[in-house]
């Protein structure tokens, strides 16, 4: 039994690549037919709605080519989404890596460069959806157990939101750290209301953030040596973890910052 059902709608920004390409993928062979794609790159957009469509050929897309760091363009994409009808299931997944560089040597564009997009475009997203779940009525869980839920919300964090694992990143520290208590927050205030959110903390996973090139495959060697699975992470991985967590079947988990690192944190 599929753990969607058809009438369920996913909304996914970065969803041209990496994790939420990969989490778009899942929940569509998961049993979603209808979802929003969010991403800067409207070209990267059409492949990802193919690939979609590959798996399922019932599956009707959106694709919405959005800065998430604009609030007006936000908000225009969540309204959008709703001609389906309703929302059910959130990946906040757009972001980037900044310039690395010791804090003596940042400046103030540097660091607003990367808490636009990491920390103030998860929390635009974020409310845009919350209030089009306020707008919903609370519907029956697939389960069959005896609650309701209004939709799920996955704000994808980082290794980086609970330690300072990477030198010289600290823009990106700084915001990833600040999704784990974004989603610590509005889980406690909205968890009355059907809501649920939580964020995931993904440890080395092989998406196109990583820069593997001839000069910095030292570095990336001697982080996979402190990995105890000794090895990279696959956005499948992180995909069918997602699935899971944004279905009805994880109806009592909200509010949780989830590692998928490969035991990395655990030492």
């Amino acid at each position: 039994m599929p753990d969607f059902s058809p009438e369920s709608v996913a909304f996914i920004t970065g969803a041209a690549s990496g994790i939420g390409l990969s989490v778009a993928r899942r929940l569509v062979a998961d049993g979603i037919k209808k979802i929003a794609l969010i991403d800067l790159n409207a070209d990267a957009l059409t492949e990802a709605s193919n690939s979609l469509t590959e798996i399922d050929a019932s599956v009707t897309t959106l694709r919405l080519a959005v800065d998430v760091s604009k609030e007006e363009l936000v908000d225009k994409a969540a309204e959008t989404a709703e001609k389906f009808g309703r929302i059910d299931v959130c990946l906040n997944a757009a972001g980037i890596a900044g310039r690395a560089a010791g804090l003596a040597d940042l400046t103030v564009g540097d660091l607003d460069k990367v808490l636009d997009v990491n920390l103030k475009g998860v929390w635009f997203c974020e409310r845009a959806q919350i209030r089009q779940f306020l707008k919903q009525e609370m519907r029956d869980l697939s389960t069959g157990l005896p609650f309701k839920t209004r939709g799920s919300i996955i704000n994808v964090g980082s290794l980086i939101s609970l330690r300072a694992v990477v030198p010289r990143l600290s823009s990106y520290t700084i915001a990833k750290h600040g999704v784990v208590g974004l989603t610590k927050q509005d889980a406690a205030d909205y968890a009355s209301q059907g809501i649920r959110v939580n964020c995931f903390c993904p440890g080395w996973i092989k998406t196109g953030i990583i820069d593997v090139r001839p000069e910095t495959e030292k570095y990336y060697e001697s982080v996979l040596a402190r990995v105890p699975m000794g090895r990279w992470g696959e956005p499948e991985e992180v995909a069918y973890f997602a699935s899971f967590v944004l279905s009805d079947k994880a109806s009592f988990i909200t509010g949780a910052s989830l590692s998928i690192d490969g035991a990395l944190s655990a030492h």
